[in-house]
């Protein structure tokens, strides 16, 4: 029977953690990195949408009472990754959206 310190399998045992705790902290790191990207993509999405309700409001003279009023401008709307929110309140003043990721 062996008694003591084997080296060897302390440091396989060493080995295997460490290629563990690599392996986990990068599926972490893409796993926030793609919930960042959601979040960019939504803000980049509201832009867009703000933009099209200032033209339809400067061309029509007041802001669309449903935000798919857009579409015939050509907005399209990713209704299986996001979520909007469109409350206008009045036909003079930039109602506010909210666009919410899905996932």
């Amino acid at each position: 029977m062996k008694s003591g310190f084997d080296l060897r399998e302390f440091s396989r045992a060493f080995f295997v953690a460490l290629i563990g705790l690599t392996v986990g902290y990068m599926l972490f790191a893409m796993m926030s990195v793609e919930e960042a990207n959601k979040e960019k993509q939504a803000e980049k999405i509201k832009g867009i949408i703000d933009k099209a309700l200032i033209q339809c409001y400067a061309l029509e003279g007041s802001y669309p009472n449903d935000l798919r009023y857009l579409e015939k401008d050509g907005v399209v709307f990713q209704d299986d990754k996001f979520v909007y929110d469109y409350s206008p309140l009045f036909y003079n003043t930039l109602p506010p959206v909210t666009v919410i990721s899905i996932d």
